[in-house]
């Protein structure tokens, strides 16, 4: 709980006043005349005066002191974010087109992005994709409608591939071809990959403080954050004679097809048509290992360039120095991308200066600090006043290059972009596109994120407060799961943690261990975590922990409960649906994701209790009586009255159930009695 804040002008003049004259007799004893005429009385009533004021203001900190206190926490306040997204470029021309950085996209009227990779735009078209081994199954319609499929088939295992088919083949010698892999989770992908480079570099800076150089060096490239937790997959190209070739210069941000980014590599050479069809065909296959949960896709582009609301712009004189304090200058557009505006000063003489530096605020600014504000909104700067930031000499031109875009006005939806123009910063870049017999066309399949206002003082303040409350070191229970909860691109969909719980003794406490039982987010009736899962949920805790506990990540282990029971239903009511929907009801009520009384999946340890899922079908619609109700779990030879206790890391699964179904019962059975349970 944190400490409140203290409140410090709790004291009116009166009692400042009152306070003072109390001193007087013991300090002052001489002093006889308290009245209000007296001129001691009246200093002592201007002291109390500009007391109150000073500590009324005390109480009230300054935004600049508040910005600092932020900053204490590690946080700084953001300046308005930029949006982004990825654009697919179609090449009409039969040659392909290499592209520098920097290219502007527009929409059909005005140019909107620019790229921030080089690309080559190859004339080859994907044209076909399909997943699977043998007779993969085609997906190129998802692909199309951005309707989520397996990237490798329902159910992957090694050998399994997905196949991209091209109209022509991709030789293009020296050139880097890119693709872009959207997952069902794009949006969210994007703070997954922060995580896990955040993850990666404190991984390496341990390691760099134990170790030789040449040790971190190998213990990082094994653990690279770009390589899958449990599954390897390499990339290969179709030679022809049913060869199948490596791709060479392979760089993979998708963690084997399982988060959203892009695939570059080298044109390959001897590209030839067929592997699976008539197409040119290369493919990702799986060498290694099984997934968790199978990866879905939503869409696949080839020519992919990531590209940001922000336009560069040349270098342009905004006006004259003169000298003066807290001198406003027009940069002409707004809004202007925050912390990318650079000042060049020229006096006309030969007297050159570039070393100034934008800053958000002036709170670190002292007075010969050569800095100038931006305000990226309205497309202004601001010079110093000589007692935050030194002011601009006089005299001298003041050029400035900045580019222009950022705020909320970037998340444009998709399908905006279309085209790239081939206007004059385009052609300067890239003299090929003025030759061209047809403007490149681009293609935008998912909207354009990120774009954001400037974070107010409130905002951070309040993100600053979550920062500080935090909690990365495991110590109690919860803590220890939520921990578990948070590892990076990795499918934890619960974890129950034990204390004292040690997986080879589970009948015996065991002081200083705690035992985290871990279930996959998957769709099966049983979900179980890999060996490999437990391990880099273990990996991702073991800094985390404190030296004296011992940590146990283990997968849960599941008890077959099967209900018997006997439904007696209303005449009216069809008897294979009212058994269908008992037989849903229970597996849905047993299920370890979706389950138990709450349904955020049946809790690690819990009991069955037997009047709970009496009164499941009980409450199904149809079912006027249950009879003959009872539990049969592992051991049991008949199905017992009693409810089912789990041990600390058991979850439910659901058994052969055996129900009964009864119909057509008199007329006169009143629902009141659909709760009576014969003895078993």
């Amino acid at each position: 709980m944190p400490l409140p804040k203290p409140v410090l002008d709790n004291r009116t003049f009166d009692q400042l006043v009152a306070e003072g004259r109390g001193q007087i007799p013991r300090l002052c004893p001489q002093w006889t005349d308290h009245n209000a005429s007296d001129p001691g009385i009246t200093l002592l009533e201007l002291a109390a005066w500009l007391t109150e004021q000073n500590v009324y203001r005390f109480d009230r900190p300054s935004d600049e002191a508040l910005r600092e206190f932020v900053r204490l926490t590690g946080v700084l306040p953001r300046s308005p974010g930029v949006a982004r997204t990825v654009a697919v470029l179609g090449n009409p021309n039969p040659a392909g087109v290499s592209l520098p950085a920097r290219i502007q996209l527009a929409s059909s009227v005005v140019e909107l992005f620019e790229t921030t990779a080089p690309l080559f735009v190859s004339p080859a078209t994907l044209t076909a994709l399909a997943a699977g081994k043998g007779t993969p199954v085609d997906v190129t319609s998802s692909n199309s409608a951005l309707v989520p499929y397996a990237a490798f088939g329902e159910r992957p295992r090694q050998g399994h591939a997905l196949y991209l088919g091209f109209d022509r083949a991709l030789d293009a010698p020296g050139a880097t071809l890119s693709l872009h892999v959207w997952t069902e989770t794009w949006e969210k992908d994007d703070a997954t990959r922060d995580a896990l480079i955040d993850e990666f570099n404190a991984m390496v800076d341990r390691i760099k403080q134990d170790c030789s150089c040449e040790a971190w060096k190998a213990a990082a490239a094994s653990n690279d954050w770009q390589r899958h937790y449990r599954v390897s997959t390499i990339w290969e190209y179709y030679a022809g004679g049913g060869a199948w070739q490596p791709l060479k210069d392979v760089v993979d941000e998708t963690r084997a097809l399982s988060l959203t980014g892009f695939v570059h590599f080298s044109a390959p050479a001897g590209h030839q048509a067929g592997g699976i069809g008539p197409r040119f065909y290369i493919r990702c296959r799986i060498i290694r290992g099984r997934y968790e949960c199978p990866p879905r896709l939503v869409h696949v582009a080839f020519n992919a360039v990531p590209a940001e609301h922000a336009l560069s712009r040349a270098e342009r004189a905004i006006g004259l120095a003169r000298g003066h304090a807290s001198a406003l200058f027009l940069l002409g557009e707004a809004p202007v991308v925050a912390g990318e505006t650079q000042l060049r000063l020229d006096d006309g003489a030969g007297d050159v200066e570039t070393d100034w530096r934008e800053v958000m605020d002036w709170d670190r600014s002292g007075p010969h600090a050569r800095d100038y504000r931006v305000s990226p909104e309205r497309g202004e700067l601001m010079s110093g006043d000589g007692l935050r930031a030194a002011v601009l000499p006089a005299g001298y031109t003041i050029f400035a290059s900045y580019r222009s875009g950022g705020g909320e006005g970037g998340n444009i939806q998709a399908d905006t972009l279309s085209r790239v123009p081939p206007n004059a910063a385009n052609v300067a870049l890239a003299a090929p596109l003025a030759g061209l017999a047809n403007e490149l066309i681009a293609f935008q399949p998912f909207a354009a994120l990120g774009g954001a206002p400037r974070e107010t003082l409130r905002a951070a303040q309040a993100r600053a407060f979550a920062v500080a409350h935090d909690v990365d070191k495991a110590v109690t229970v919860a803590d220890f799961e939520r921990l578990a909860l948070a590892t990076p691109a990795v499918p934890v969909a619960r974890v129950h943690a034990v204390a004292g719980l040690y997986p080879g003794l589970p009948c015996y406490s065991a002081p200083g261990v705690v035992s985290l039982i871990v279930v996959p987010r998957c769709r099966l009736p049983a979900p179980m975590p890999s060996r490999a899962l437990l391990d880099a949920v273990a990996r991702y805790l073991s800094p985390r922990r404190l030296v004296t506990s011992e940590v146990h990540v283990v997968p849960p282990h599941y008890r077959r409960v099967a209900v018997y029971a006997t439904l007696a239903l209303d005449c009216e009511v069809d008897a294979d649906a009212a058994l269908a929907r008992a037989l849903a009801a229970i597996d849905k009520f047993f299920d370890p994701l979706t389950g138990g009384p709450d349904g955020a999946g049946w809790p690690i340890g819990r009991t069955v209790y037997r009047s709970e899922v009496l009164a499941l079908l009980a409450d199904l619609e149809g079912v006027i009586r249950v009879t003959e109700f009872g539990l049969k779990g592992l051991g049991d030879r008949e199905p017992r009255c009693d409810n089912i206790e789990l041990c600390p890391h058991e979850l439910v699964a659901p058994g052969r159930h055996r129900i009964r179904i009864t119909t057509y019962l008199p007329r006169e059975l009143k629902r009141s009695d659909a709760h009576e349970c014969q003895p078993c």
